[in-house]
C-alpha cells in the first residue's frame, strides 16, 4: 500500500492554499469601486435626509455565494425604510431593498442583500422623492 509521505502532504496542502488565495486576489480585483458619478446621479432625497439615517450592521457572508447578512439597529422607530449606499453628503439608493420597522419587541431585523459593500444606511421613506418615469408617453 503506497501512503503519502508527510512531507507530500504539506506540499499538496501549501499548494492548495495558494491557489486559494490566487483566486481570492482574482476576485478582488475584480471589484470596481462605486464612481462618485453614479452617486451623485441619484440621490432622490429630501434636504436633511443625513441627520435621519441609521447605519446597517455587516454580519458576513450570507447562506449562499455572493451575498452578505446585515442587521438593522433595534433603536429604529417604527416606519418604512430604504437601503440606500453612503458616502459622505452622497448616498444611492439600492432599488427593492426595504424593510419595516412595526416596533415588536426582541425582533431582529436581517437583510440577505446580494453584494458586499462597505456604507449601507436605512434612511426612511418619508425622505425618499418619487422620480418621474423617464419614459415619454406615447399616443394611442
Amino acid at each position: 500500500m503506497n501512503r503519502p509521505t508527510l512531507r507530500q502532504m504539506a506540499r499538496r496542502s501549501a499548494s492548495l492554499m495558494a491557489a486559494g488565495l490566487m483566486l481570492t486576489l482574482g476576485a478582488c480585483s475584480a471589484l470596481q469601486p462605486a464612481d462618485a458619478e453614479q452617486f451623485a446621479s441619484n440621490p432622490p432625497l429630501a434636504p436633511g435626509w443625513q441627520e435621519h439615517t441609521s447605519p446597517l450592521y455587516n454580519l458576513g457572508p450570507g447562506p449562499t455565494a455572493g451575498t452578505t447578512v446585515w442587521m438593522v439597529s433595534a433603536l429604529l422607530p417604527r416606519g418604512n425604510y430604504q437601503v440606500i449606499s453612503r458616502q459622505g453628503d452622497r448616498a444611492r439608493i439600492l432599488e427593492g431593498h426595504r424593510f419595516e420597522v412595526d416596533g415588536t419587541v426582541n425582533k431582529e431585523i436581517r437583510l440577505i442583500l446580494p453584494f458586499a459593500s462597505g456604507s449601507l444606511e436605512a434612511v426612511e421613506e418619508r425622505y425618499v422623492i418619487a422620480q418621474a418615469s423617464t419614459k415619454p408617453k406615447t399616443k394611442p
